[in-house]
């Protein structure tokens, strides 16, 4: 039987990473990072990563053509921070040339960052859902929780920022517990309507026998003190993961997913960038995700 986890500790949530391309997607996922910021008291370090320099031969005097592209992500920066973006929330900004994770890496070190907030277009590959090159080495190497505006909640007005209905999926396994302090504190920070939701395989007959032992399983997740003060929806229901999670999470009108992500066993590079399940549901959902790593 699981035990209940220690969630009566806040997640701490003081330094956010916020990786932009200035691309549409990007933008939507802006007003997210303001809206936790302006809860948890955290401060937004806004970063671009420009290309590293091409490794040619060239006079000395072009050498500063080559930094025009700068010029022109510093002037992207200013107009994405221009009006009232990010309000009275402290903020960085940085400009950096090279490699994408090295630069990230360094300031998650720097900033000691908490969370990484992202946007990213998504495709579908022939046979794995697919989040885009950024996003896909985010994933693959960072430590950090990951909120996510993915192609569909761009296009369903991501920009209306709120937290009024948070969607906890849950496998049960011990890795989804380390998601569930974020779906809790996230729930009380904004007054949240939280649904815990976990969708089971079983046969046609199995399941009322499988649902009743889900529910009772998810209860044991849920401390006391939770149960009281959010009264949470608890939904066992049978089917495929990604899918059910997405149209439970429409269906209610979720603003925003909370899911532990996990590494695939399959030994292939493609599969180790973000568990089958998590990025599937980051590439359909119609509001952003939150994935935290075991």
């Amino acid at each position: 039987m699981s035990s209940t986890p220690q969630i009566t500790v806040t997640p701490a949530l003081k330094n956010i990473l916020f990786a932009t391309d200035f691309s549409l997607c990007s933008k939507a996922a802006l007003p997210y990072a303001r809206v936790i910021a302006e809860h948890y008291g955290s401060t937004i370090h806004l970063v671009h990563v420009l290309a590293p320099e091409p490794m040619i031969e060239i006079p000395l005097d072009i050498l500063p053509e080559l930094d025009a592209d700068r010029d022109v992500a510093k002037t992207e920066m200013k107009t994405l921070l221009s009006g009232k973006a990010l309000g009275k929330v402290a903020h960085t900004t940085t400009v950096e040339r090279g490699h994408i994770w090295e630069v990230l890496a360094s300031l998650i070190q720097e900033k000691s960052v908490d969370l990484i907030v992202l946007g990213t277009h998504g495709r579908r590959g022939l046979k794995k859902v697919m989040l885009g090159s950024v996003a896909e080495e985010v994933f693959r190497m960072t430590p950090c929780p990951v909120l996510t505006v993915g192609p569909q909640a761009m296009l369903e007005g991501a920009s209306n920022a709120s937290f009024a209905t948070i969607l906890f999926a849950s496998d049960l396994s011990s890795g989804s517990q380390h998601a569930l302090p974020y779906a809790v504190s996230l729930a009380r920070a904004h007054n949240s309507h939280l649904i815990f939701l976990h969708a089971a395989s079983a046969t046609e007959e199995g399941v009322p026998e499988v649902l009743a032992d889900t529910e009772r399983r998810m209860g044991t997740l849920l401390s006391t003190e939770v149960m009281k003060d959010l009264k949470p929806e608890i939904i066992a229901t049978c089917g495929p993961a990604a899918e059910t999670i997405v149209s439970i999470a429409k269906n209610k009108q979720a603003n925003l997913i909370v899911m532990g992500a996990h590494r695939s066993s399959v030994p292939s590079v493609a599969a180790h960038m973000l568990g089958a399940t998590a990025s599937t549901v980051v590439c359909q959902a119609h509001c952003p995700v939150l994935t935290v790593r075991s």
